[in-house]
C-alpha cells in the first residue's frame, strides 16, 4: 500500500475515523496497533510475524524494567 494511493486514503480515513469516535485510550491503541499490522501485511505478509515477534518481545521487556 502506497501512501500516495487511493487504497491508502480510504484506509487512513476509516482508521481516523475509528480513532476519533473511540474514547478510551486502550480502544485507541487497540486500533492503532491492529491498523499497524494491517498496513504492513498490505506491504508484505511476512514480515507480520517479525512485527509481531518484536511487539510482544518489546511488551514483555517494559513489562519487566517496570517490576524492577
Amino acid at each position: 500500500m502506497l501512501f500516495n494511493s487511493l487504497t491508502f486514503l480510504v484506509f487512513f480515513v476509516v482508521v481516523f475515523g475509528l480513532h476519533r469516535v473511540l474514547r478510551g485510550w486502550s480502544a485507541r491503541k487497540n486500533v492503532l496497533l491492529a491498523a499497524s499490522y494491517v498496513f504492513y501485511a498490505a506491504w508484505d505478509p511476512p514480515y507480520v510475524f517479525i512485527l509481531l515477534l518484536s511487539t510482544t518481545l518489546d511488551w514483555w521487556l517494559a513489562r519487566r524494567l517496570d517490576r524492577s
